[in-house]
């Protein structure tokens, strides 16, 4: 009976220690992720240039954007007759 209830003991901490490890690996992530996002909010803000940027490959300033072309009507729907007003 000593046996059993040591081998018991035994599991029961081996059980709570692995959780602890498990809960502390949890945290030191959390501490990870925020610590990076400190990092990145301590940097100053880069310069920003609308000419270099990647969207001004596709607008020009000072111009509007282009308005988007309505699709074509295909032969096959354009001689369809309309539908009957009941």
């Amino acid at each position: 009976m000593t046996d059993t209830a040591t081998h018991n003991v035994q599991e029961n901490l081996a059980r709570q220690l692995c959780e602890s490890v498990d809960r502390l690996q949890k945290q030191a992530e959390k501490v990870e992720f925020w610590a990076t996002a400190l990092t990145g909010f301590a940097r100053p803000i880069a310069e920003y240039d609308p000419e270099t940027s990647a969207v001004a490959r596709y607008m020009k300033p000072g111009r509007p954007a282009r308005k988007k072309h309505r699709r074509r009507i295909t032969k096959t729907r354009a001689n369809k007759p309309a539908p009957a007003d009941g």
